[in-house]
């Protein structure tokens, strides 16, 4: 005890033989000293009003933006589409390429950060049942600007993993892309995600309102038997192969027969037989083929 003791009267000594640290330089000159740190409001309806309101301004007018370029811009039936309903055709539905145009446009890249432990599991030989994919949207900075989320389950897909994985990854970004833009008012949910769940329009299930979804209208949807006669006259006014026709009709808007082609698609139809019309060869993007 007598050791320990003289072990630590010693390192007493020391420690106050030892010089004191000298204080920490200051600057008093304004001038010259560092500005402190600044810390932002943490909720925007904090900052200044003028601040606030132009930043409002400006979303609304990129956003406006945005959706006028997306109307332009995507294709119906290529980057997006809507099924005949009881109702008049669906909500839009985003489809991948739109997505991917979208995410284009807006300078975002995809990236599916879960997607790798799956591939593990399967080269490990574990036995899955379901996928649920994470996609982030990164700017170019390698910042997430956006977040969604895809799941699919191997029985929708007869067990094949591979086509799982890629119907999961789409849902998925599909999902960014929506929240990113904030695009669920204009776009529903994928069609075949729709389906798959069995929520398709006839299937007898419940369909969830959609937000700000119109109520459907009172007045007939499709054209009536007098735009009919007058649609098919038309088609053979202008020599047009009905069959093509009918068959682009089919594939762009989901609808079997002419006579039930939805009203507000009719003017539409008529301006796109005048130009397959007026065009020399049975091909290219405007052709009826």
């Amino acid at each position: 005890m007598k050791q320990i003791g003289t072990v630590i009267e010693s390192a007493d000594v020391v420690r106050e033989s030892a010089p004191e640290p000298p204080p920490p330089e200051t600057n008093d000159d304004p001038a010259t000293a560092p500005a402190a740190p600044t810390v932002g409001p943490v909720n925007p309806l904090d900052l200044p009003a003028e601040q606030f309101r132009a930043g409002l301004d400006r979303r609304g007018h990129n956003r406006r933006a945005l959706l006028e370029w997306i109307r332009e811009a995507l294709v119906e039936a290529v980057d997006y589409g809507r099924i005949p309903t009881k109702r008049g055709p669906s909500k839009p539905s985003l489809w991948k390429p739109g997505a991917e145009k979208i995410c284009g446009m807006l300078g975002v890249t995809v990236h599916l950060p879960t997607l790798h432990e799956y591939e593990q599991a399967a080269l490990q030989g574990v036995q899955l049942q379901h996928v649920i994919l994470r996609c982030e949207l990164h700017d170019s900075a390698g910042r997430v600007v956006a977040n969604g989320v895809g799941a699919r389950s191997l029985k929708q897909d007869g067990g094949d993993l591979n086509k799982t994985l890629k119907m999961a990854a789409k849902s998925a970004h599909i999902d960014a892309t929506l929240r990113m833009a904030g695009l669920s008012e204009v776009f529903t949910q994928d069609l075949e995600d729709m389906q798959a769940a069995g929520n398709a329009p006839g299937s007898g299930s419940p369909s969830r309102a959609q937000p700000n979804e119109k109520p459907a209208p009172s007045q007939p949807q499709t054209i009536t038997q007098a735009q009919h006669k007058a649609l098919e006259a038309r088609i053979r006014e202008l020599g047009l192969d009905r069959d093509r026709v009918k068959s682009w009709v089919q594939r762009a808007w989901g609808v079997e027969h002419l006579n039930e082609l939805p009203a507000h698609r009719l003017k539409e139809l008529r301006q796109r037989m005048d130009r397959w019309a007026q065009q020399h060869s049975g091909s290219g993007e405007e052709s009826a083929s």
